[in-house]
């Protein structure tokens, strides 16, 4: 692989069309509060990563009071390595969509609409009859009936008893991946009724296991506003932000703009691969995944991530009441069932988990500075973002890599270049 170069990105808009896309001021990173030699640390990071072959291409972000004062790339787009990777690039962001599918359950619970409290069941009447795994293998498990029944708040915080079948190999995971629950054959409401159909990994509310929860959140929405999900999130938050290059499906607009993903090979050298649900986002995918499902880009998303920091605002359009935004950016897991994931390979501190992401459960140390209450969030193929509203700040740093476990360190190494640029 060629040797690849830090392409810094001028902070005016070029384009008076760039600056409606991106939709937040830049600013020079002295008058945030920033210093600008160790942001310079964090160009020399990426570019360690990208000529060493971790990473093919990378970007990442820094804002700070509502202005973005650094945001720099290295690598390329594609598998041909002929196009270096640019601030309007489209990722498939997987589970970074799940922050915005929760930002749109919570706008029909402020308003009165689903309660946290609500059975699913309520909204997809196939949840009345769901089991609990009890014993036995895959092939004839036993199951046993819920010691209560899943609620909306179970989903929010994957405190369900679903799970995705791809981490783990219980024999519920094992039901899960012959069931192929990830694939494009349902649409949400054949995906929602289908998965209502396998058993719990446990009794709702008494473990956090990562899984589909939010996918079946999204035919809440389906079911709460009467639209399709997407047709909901496009008119509900999309279009109020300005995000005008998210969505499920590919559009004429993104073309020669969406990254490769890569995988390394046995080779040790990365090579681009089919990406996992590559048939959810052609314009004929029919499953409109609400964990999984978005291809976005970094001004899209960080329009997205400033109105949660602003409290539900931004530019005049409000999505979410503040006390909501609290509400979801507050620990709701019991002590018991903290911190999540604590095999994390380098973990930005200790988690506990709101309601669409991650929070920040103990306090800034040597080893990874931060604030409480930070929340944060990732995506399958290497993006990451956090907002701390503490410093009034927002990182981000996107790749298009399906990671072995120790890539996934990057994050915690960014997390420090970003904090030590604070003043």
């Amino acid at each position: 692989m060629a040797r690849a170069s830090i392409v810094a990105v001028v902070l005016a808009c070029v384009h008076a069309s760039s600056c409606l896309a991106q939709g937040l001021p830049r600013a020079q990173p002295e008058d945030v509060g920033l210093s600008r030699n160790e942001l310079r640390r964090i160009d020399t990071q990426l570019r360690s990563w990208v000529d060493s072959g971790k990473l093919a291409g990378v970007i990442a972000v820094v804002v700070r009071h509502g202005k973005v004062a650094y945001l720099t790339s290295a690598g390329s787009l594609d598998s041909a390595r002929q196009r270096p990777i640019a601030e309007d690039a489209v990722f498939r962001v997987y589970s970074m969509t799940k922050p915005i599918a929760t930002t749109a359950i919570m706008q029909f619970v402020e308003r009165g609409k689903v309660k946290l409290d609500d059975p699913v069941s309520k909204y997809v009447p196939a949840f009345a009859k769901t089991k609990v795994y009890a014993g036995g293998g895959a092939e004839h498990p036993v199951v046993t009936n819920p010691e209560r029944p899943v609620t909306i708040a179970d989903l929010l915080t994957h405190t369900s008893g679903l799970t995705y079948g791809l981490f783990g190999n219980t024999p519920v995971d094992s039901i899960y991946t012959r069931a192929n629950m990830l694939g494009d054959r349902w649409t949400l409401a054949q995906f929602a009724d289908s998965i209502a159909q396998l058993p719990l990994m446990f009794t709702p509310g008494s473990a956090f296991n990562y899984g589909l929860s939010i996918d079946v959140l999204g035919r809440v929405v389906e079911v709460a506003s009467g639209m399709t999900f997407a047709a909901y999130l496009d008119s509900a938050i999309f279009r109020p932000l300005g995000m005008n290059t998210t969505a499920f499906h590919a559009t004429s607009a993104m073309k020669g703009r969406i990254t490769s993903v890569f995988v390394r090979g046995q080779d040790g050298r990365l090579r681009a691969q089919k990406p996992l649900l590559a048939e959810v986002f052609t314009d004929s995918g029919r499953m409109l995944s609400g964990g999984a499902g978005l291809l976005s880009t970094i001004p899209d998303y960080l329009r997205f991530a400033q109105m949660l920091l602003n409290g539900g605002e931004l530019d005049g359009h409000r999505v979410l009441a503040r006390e909501t935004v609290d509400l979801m950016m507050r620990n709701h897991l019991p002590a018991r069932l903290t911190p999540i994931w604590p095999e994390y390979p380098e973990p930005p501190g200790k988690n506990g988990f709101g309601y669409g992401g991650a929070v920040r459960l103990d306090s800034a140390s040597a080893e990874m500075p931060g604030s409480v209450g930070t929340f944060r969030w990732s995506g399958y193929a290497s993006t990451f973002f956090w907002i701390d509203r503490k410093a009034d700040l927002i990182a981000m740093l996107w790749s298009q890599f399906i990671p072995e476990p120790a890539i996934w360190d990057i994050d915690g190494k960014f997390q420090r270049l970003v904090y030590a640029a604070v003043r």
